[in-house]
């Protein structure tokens, strides 16, 4: 990554990859907390969390209780105003645009290796931010 200017990456590229990263983290979350569920009962708590609708709410009280700074708000904000050809099934299209924003957020932070950030911030969504979902 070292070539690469990650400000020049499209947010929806950054989106791609934080999505990924995302839905990982919480799987390893629900494994850490309840590693003897059966793995239908995982998924289906892990889809509760990774949907657009959550993402939204998620990316929603990390602005609300100011834990972003100025520059990651500006980064999920630039996502989340890009149009997508795509959306979720059961999202509207804004909670689709705020879920990508989330997502660009954390892949931002993974190309930039603010690891210890990523993890943070999913550690505040998972256990604070997902009580509205």
């Amino acid at each position: 990554m070292d070539n690469i200017d990650i400000n020049r990456i499209p947010s929806l590229s950054l989106a791609f990859l934080g999505d990924a990263v995302y839905a990982v983290k919480v799987r390893e979350h629900l494994i850490e907390n309840e590693p003897y569920s059966k793995p239908d009962a995982l998924h289906k708590a892990a889809n509760k969390l990774v949907r657009a609708r959550a993402q939204a709410t998620a990316l929603h009280y990390l602005k609300n209780t100011g834990v972003l700074t100025e520059d990651e708000w500006d980064i999920a904000r630039k996502a989340r105003n890009k149009s997508s050809q795509t959306r979720a099934k059961n999202a509207t299209i804004q909670e689709y645009r705020n879920a990508s924003g989330i997502e660009a957020l954390i892949g931002y932070l993974t190309l930039t290796g603010e690891t210890d950030r990523v993890d943070e911030l999913m550690k505040l969504i998972i256990t604070d931010g997902s009580e509205g979902i």
